[in-house]
């Protein structure tokens, strides 16, 4: 009875901590209803990451435009930022993983794009393997952790786009049906 009620109390915690990660605000509509317009001299960019993929879900995709963290992508979340005209640097990264997803942006004004955010089964196939053969070799945890980082950094090595999140453009159209359902990420 006991084992019962503690793989329960487990289970609770688990969802809790979970559910946490996820983007709670807003809902896509709502807030965008909400927003500023885009004003006569500036551009928008909207980063969103869907429920596609239970990898890292627990986990934020850190979102910097030219080197200044400019938000966290939560599992179902978006958020969104309005630049001046211009070339920007956008980057997708994990503060504790290997590898970075890099693009350049050329902003035109009155424009909005769109970039989702993914991870990236590479690098976490990387870092399982590695791990896995380490810890299986050397029966230690720590061990364990550091080949899947050696994995995954090796796995990163000389890539543009690595790291655990790939960040890529997406079309209006298929940014609007994905959004739907997706909640401001705070």
């Amino acid at each position: 009875m006991f084992k019962i009620i503690a793989k329960q109390i487990v289970a609770i915690i688990f969802l809790t901590i979970l559910s946490g990660c996820a983007a709670r605000g807003p809902n896509y509509v709502d807030a965008i209803s909400k927003a500023t317009p885009i004003q006569d001299n500036m551009a928008r960019i909207v980063f969103f990451r869907t429920r596609e993929s239970a990898l890292y879900i627990a986990r934020k995709a850190t979102i910097s435009i030219d080197d200044e963290k400019v938000g966290a992508t939560a599992y179902g979340g978006f958020h969104y930022h309005d630049v001046q005209p211009g070339s920007y640097r956008l980057r997708a990264d994990m503060w504790d993983a290997p590898g970075r997803c890099e693009l350049i942006l050329d902003a035109s004004v009155g424009q909005t794009y769109y970039f989702q955010v993914d991870p990236r089964d590479e690098s976490f196939g990387a870092f399982a393997v590695s791990g896995f053969a380490a810890e299986m070799v050397s029966s230690g945890v720590l061990i364990g952790l550091a080949g899947g980082l050696a994995g995954s950094t090796a796995e990163s090595l000389g890539k543009e786009c690595s790291g655990a999140f790939r960040l890529y453009p997406v079309d209006q159209e298929t940014a609007n049906s994905k959004l739907l359902d997706l909640k401001l990420s705070q």
